[in-house]
């Protein structure tokens, strides 16, 4: 038996259902047609994932600023491989267009 796999917002309505709504898990996995011990992890990962985010404005400041970093840094790096890659190209070039123009003898026997 393999796994199912449920659209974000199946995902999403269980979620608000358990959360927001009051339901029990077992009652929004049959409202939704989930089964219960997936609709519990489901909802077990998104309160970690709300535990999370920072509550206080100076907090959320602090985790954007992090993330705004993080992101900087993974441009520069990717820009960085980049621009290797292409030196690399640049290299080498000559020598493989000398062989593709190499003149080749023909022989008159």
């Amino acid at each position: 038996m393999g796994h199912r796999k449920f659209a974000a917002a199946v995902k999403a309505e269980a979620i608000r259902l358990v959360v927001e709504a009051g339901y029990s898990p077992p009652q929004a996995a049959q409202l939704t047609g989930v089964g219960p011990t997936a609709l519990r992890r489901w909802v077990q990962a998104w309160r970690a994932h709300q535990a999370q985010i920072p509550s206080g404005v100076a907090d959320q400041q602090r985790l954007i600023r992090e993330l705004q970093e993080q992101q900087l840094k993974a441009s520069e790096e990717a820009r960085e491989a980049l621009a290797q890659e292409r030196d690399t190209l640049k290299k080498s070039l000559p020598s493989h267009l000398a062989v593709l123009f190499q003149r080749r003898r023909r022989s008159t026997r």
